[in-house]
């Protein structure tokens, strides 16, 4: 693995561990807020929940990137090597495809939610926290697509449930 996507992979980790950190201490402190001062930060709530929805995203693309992500990979794990490779290929590519289509979504969302120009909190629009949608489906349909052309992991490598 070349440098620049080490240097990648730990920014994605320092993301995803910055927004865990930073939904606990929000949701402490307004659980504090509220039962202390019977009072709270009115956008605590829509900012945790912009949060969680990030949170799952980059979630999803940290197991695509580490290939923990929900599969069903019995019968790659069967097959002789260069059925293997094919199959791999295949269900990669069909992979990068759903995710295309809902990266496409995920735009056509923005651009909706864009039109009505509502506000999430303070000054910021609803549409800025929905772009982690198509940016998250499409690095994964990216992650899907390299995967396809690498060729699958060996048999023992693939992640095999607890």
């Amino acid at each position: 693995m070349g440098r620049w996507q080490r240097r990648l992979h730990a920014a994605e980790d320092a993301l995803l561990a910055a927004l865990l950190l930073a939904l606990v201490v929000l949701c402490a402190g307004q659980i504090l807020a509220r039962w202390l001062l019977d009072s709270g930060w009115i956008h605590a709530e829509p900012l945790s929940r912009t949060m969680v929805v990030w949170l799952a995203m980059m979630g999803a693309l940290a197991a695509t990137r580490t290939g923990k992500h929900l599969a069903i990979d019995a019968l790659p794990r069967m097959l002789p090597a260069t059925a293997r490779r094919g199959v791999w290929a295949l269900t990669e590519l069909f992979a990068a495809a759903i995710c295309v289509l809902l990266a496409w979504f995920g735009v056509n969302l923005v651009e909706l939610e864009r039109s009505d120009a509502v506000m999430l909190f303070a000054t910021i629009p609803v549409w800025w926290s929905m772009l982690v949608l198509p940016l998250g489906f499409g690095l994964m349909a990216l992650r899907f697509l390299l995967s396809a052309m690498l060729g699958p992991p060996a048999p023992d490598a693939m992640v095999s449930p607890p």
